[in-house]
């Protein structure tokens, strides 16, 4: 089955092998919006009904508040999205989906203010895990210091978000967060939304220095550009540089991947099988 190893402390634990998904796929990939962690802890749910290694844990969801003080927001979510981003709002439909956990990705809407995500952390400690939002905007001393304080706050793991990254994820700041990450048990999950093509000889020379930490990609690489996906029709199409550099990084033990977010990858509607061979050579480079 999907058992887990945690990385330390209450930190993010990645399935065995390294494709994350909610059924047993293979190794190193997670799931298309689920992942299974057989120790996350439970409230008192139709969740928490579910027992021993089958708890289905939400691999990847944002939350947001009204945009009212003292959770303003940094840029608001689409209007009628407006009040769909609170706990309350997420956890009344995991229960009624049979979801036992969620892991929280700090989203833009906040930008680097994660005073909301970490109020939501304290509400539901056995439900909520957290990914903060690495700020490369700062010196690195400095961006180091906000990375740890975001650890001591109970976060588990740190998004790049690459286009951020001014003078390449390999500048100064980019492989101080990225050391540093690793030496706190923290999985680095990198999102680049306009393609992983320009992004991979830099994560390469990040993965062969810093081996100790924990590379998570996230949404397959968001292979397919625009980022709309199926949405677009004939107005995206696939960047197969992007995908194939996906398929390089599965050279490095400690890469995994998220097949999530299938609606950016996908040209088609659901069920998106347009995916499935792409699923399938991920499982050949992965599994």
């Amino acid at each position: 089955g999907n058992c887990v190893r945690p990385t330390r402390g209450p930190a993010l634990e990645l399935p065995l092998r390294r494709l994350l998904v909610c059924m047993h796929l293979g190794r190193r990939l997670f799931a298309t919006s689920f992942a299974t962690l057989a120790t996350f802890p439970t409230p008192g749910s139709t969740a928490a009904s579910m027992t021993g290694a089958s708890r289905v844990i939400d691999s990847a969801i944002h939350l947001w508040s009204d945009g009212e003080a003292p959770f303003p927001w940094a840029s608001p979510p689409p209007a009628d999205l407006r009040s769909a981003g609170s706990p309350e709002a997420f956890l009344a439909a995991a229960r009624e989906a049979g979801v036992g956990g969620a892991l929280v990705v700090q989203p833009a809407n906040h930008m680097h203010d994660h005073s909301y995500v970490s109020e939501a952390l304290k509400a539901h400690p056995t439900f909520f895990r957290g990914m903060g939002l690495a700020n490369p905007t700062l010196p690195p001393e400095e961006a180091i210091a906000a990375l740890e304080a975001l650890h001591t706050a109970g976060f588990v793991g740190v998004r790049f978000n690459a286009g951020a990254f001014e003078g390449g994820l390999c500048s100064d700041v980019g492989r101080a967060l990225y050391q540093r990450a690793g030496e706190l048990g923290m999985p680095v999950g990198v999102m680049a939304f306009k393609g992983l093509a320009g992004f991979v000889p830099d994560l390469k020379r990040l993965c062969s220095e810093f081996p100790s930490t924990t590379l998570v990609v996230d949404h397959m690489g968001f292979f397919r550009q625009p980022a709309s996906g199926g949405q677009l029709g004939d107005a995206a199409a696939n960047d197969e540089a992007s995908w194939q550099g996906l398929l390089d990084l599965a050279a490095y033990p400690q890469v995994f991947v998220k097949v999530s977010a299938l609606f950016r990858a996908s040209g088609e509607a659901p069920p998106f099988v347009d995916l499935q061979p792409r699923v399938g050579q991920l499982l050949n480079s992965y599994g």
